[in-house]
């Protein structure tokens, strides 16, 4: 089963809501400025898997996360 971009954008953000950051903190963390945390978490597939990676690492996480289904809340759903 493939994993489609609009699944890989959701679980981006929710895996960073989930674990306590805004788009700002990341960013901050990362040294990256907020809009090109918005622009990997709306068009995750225009940046290499390394750029992908370092984003999972500032946030803790395995980079797996980003492209497994993920058991979403109805919130993070919409």
């Amino acid at each position: 089963m493939e994993t489609d971009e609009k699944q890989v954008m959701r679980n981006i953000a929710s895996v960073r809501t989930r674990v306590g950051h805004t788009q700002e903190s990341i960013a901050h963390k990362m040294g990256v400025s907020k809009r090109t945390i918005i622009n990997m978490e709306n068009h995750p597939f225009n940046y290499t898997i390394y750029k992908l990676n370092d984003y999972a690492k500032a946030l803790g996480v395995n980079i797996n996360e980003f492209f497994l289904p993920l058991n979403l809340t109805n919130s993070e759903k919409e």
